[in-house]
């Protein structure tokens, strides 16, 4: 029985010989990006599924609650004149936000 821990203290007490790859560094830069790549596209589509689903939610609201509001949309002009601008403003606003939340909020987390 003591040849048997001895055997074992001496295997814990000597390390272990490997060598990480000269390229060890970059296969690991290169798996985190890829990670955050994936990450990345998959937040988009739910940033856009979640866009999708809020106008359909919306129209599907004034069209119960309001059907006489959509009825002066019905034609092409009137569409072009009232929902198109709105729309413009609506996309700059949802982009200023996320710039303004991955320039303000979001590096001032990954710095702390």
């Amino acid at each position: 029985m003591k040849n048997i821990e001895d055997i074992v203290d001496q295997a814990l007490k000597t390390e272990p010989s490997f060598q990480l790859g000269t390229d060890f560094k970059d296969r690991v830069i290169k798996a985190v990006r890829n990670r955050e790549r994936v990450s990345q596209k998959r937040l988009y589509l739910w940033m856009t599924l979640g866009i999708v689903i809020m106008f359909g939610f919306g129209y599907a609201t004034f069209a119960y609650f309001l059907p006489s509001a959509l009825e002066n949309l019905k034609g092409v002009q009137n569409l072009t004149n009232q929902v198109v601008p709105m729309a413009v403003l609506i996309g700059v606003l949802i982009t200023i936000i996320q710039v303004l939340d991955s320039r303000l909020i979001k590096n001032k987390k990954l710095h702390l």
